[in-house]
């Protein structure tokens, strides 16, 4: 059996990535705000803990409906995949975390993927993809 060599990426990688795909709107240390999808994402790189984060805002949180919430944390158990809904900042956001060292080049597209897609679909699929995990 042939070993596959999987190169992770890093924060100088995750650059290039962005100048592939996306349209730079700014950038800092390791952190972007790009447009991607018709949405602004922003990126972080956290090497010193591992983590990758991709995020985009939906709306604020004072505009979220009481059953938009319950949709939303429904969506999280069986119609997301690596991207999730979460509140912070006052906003409601479509975001995916991942482990900076185990992050390969496609899941990272797949990622910017899912979140402009869980973001696009709020308030009505509320899917981050065509794969539904139900049990119904």
């Amino acid at each position: 059996m042939i070993a596959t060599i999987k190169t992770a990426l890093n924060a100088q990688s995750i650059s290039e990535l962005i100048d592939e795909v996306c349209t730079l709107v700014e950038t800092g240390e390791g952190c972007w705000k790009v447009e991607y999808g018709k949405r602004i994402l922003f990126l972080i790189v956290d090497a010193d803990h591992d983590r990758v984060r991709i995020m985009t805002p939906i709306l604020k949180e004072e505009d979220l409906e009481e059953d938009d919430l319950w949709d939303v944390m429904e969506a999280n158990f069986d119609r997301s995949l690596d991207a999730r809904y979460a509140i912070g900042d006052g906003l409601l956001w479509s975001v995916f975390l991942h482990p900076l060292t185990d992050l390969s080049r496609n899941l990272f597209l797949d990622g910017l993927d899912q979140v402009v897609t869980l973001a696009n679909n709020f308030g009505g699929s509320f899917c981050s993809s065509d794969v539904i995990f139900s049990s119904e």
